[in-house]
């Protein structure tokens, strides 16, 4: 079995910086895997960001780009550094919650050869996540819980993903480049046509705190941007009051939210 140790963090993020502090904060507090390196790639254009950065206390591996590339133009930069057999992907708006979840990614990843990466969210905070993930049944390898969809589930999604999520280098070395596929949709769809797909932990480890800070990205399609704009689209149900932070998860009150009328 691979060691834990050959893995390498790798953390894109754009300008949010107190968002990006408590993900690597929560990540650094719970994680109990060996990491090789933490490489965290800048793609602001902020170079206050070395500062942020000097404040943790960790050793962090900075990616700057001087002028903006987009999301995709930035992982390719940062995966192109790693020599580690996995990478555990990240965004800076995260925050973990419990540990042993790269351990239990990795015993899957090793185990199936068709999974593309293994991912670790929670439900509620994502519509199209939730439904294909939720598509199909628990499964259990050496005590871990997982779900593992069908890739007809989703027209385009479910076959990769850069939310949270441990996944081999190998994989993206046989993409060559995910910017020169097109953008995380058309990722996901090149995994789905090798019969690979993404496998979710049953027991989540990580939430998402950036539904309501999103970051316009000029270099994905605009419909992209309008999607991850828009509030969660799932139902709740509504809170003693309306000042109460939305049960979507979303981190604005519900009367913003969910609640919000017309």
């Amino acid at each position: 079995m691979t060691s834990t140790q050959d893995i390498t963090f790798v953390l894109t993020s754009c300008g949010r910086f107190d968002l990006l502090v408590e993900t690597i904060s929560s990540f650094l507090a719970f994680n109990t895997a060996p990491i090789a390196r933490y490489v965290i790639v800048e793609d602001s254009g902020d170079a206050s960001v070395r500062d942020v950065l000097t404040s943790l206390d960790a050793r962090l591996e900075l990616i700057f780009n001087e002028e903006r590339r987009g999301q995709i133009e930035s992982i390719d930069r940062a995966y192109s550094s790693v020599s580690t057999p996995y990478i555990f992907h990240c965004e800076d708006d995260w925050r973990f919650f419990r540990s042993g979840f790269v351990e239990e990614s990795l015993l899957l990843l090793q185990s199936f050869a068709n999974i593309s990466a293994v991912l670790c969210r929670r439900a509620w905070q994502n519509a199209v996540h939730d439904r294909f993930t939720r598509s199909v049944g628990v499964s259990l390898l050496g005590g871990v819980e997982f779900r593992q969809p069908a890739l007809d589930v989703d027209e385009s999604w479910g076959g990769y993903s850069f939310n949270p999520g441990l996944r081999r280098v190998a994989d993206y070395r046989r993409i060559g480049s995910f910017a020169a596929c097109g953008h995380e949709m058309e990722v996901s769809r090149w995994f789905k046509r090798q019969g690979m797909g993404v496998a979710s932990l049953e027991q989540p480890a990580c939430e998402t705190t950036g539904l309501r800070r999103h970051v316009h990205d000029s270099f994905a399609p605009e419909s992209w941007n309008t999607l991850i704009r828009s509030r969660p689209p799932v139902k709740v149900q509504a809170p003693d009051s309306r000042n109460a932070p939305c049960p979507c998860g979303s981190g604005a009150r519900y009367k913003h939210c969910h609640g919000a009328v017309g």
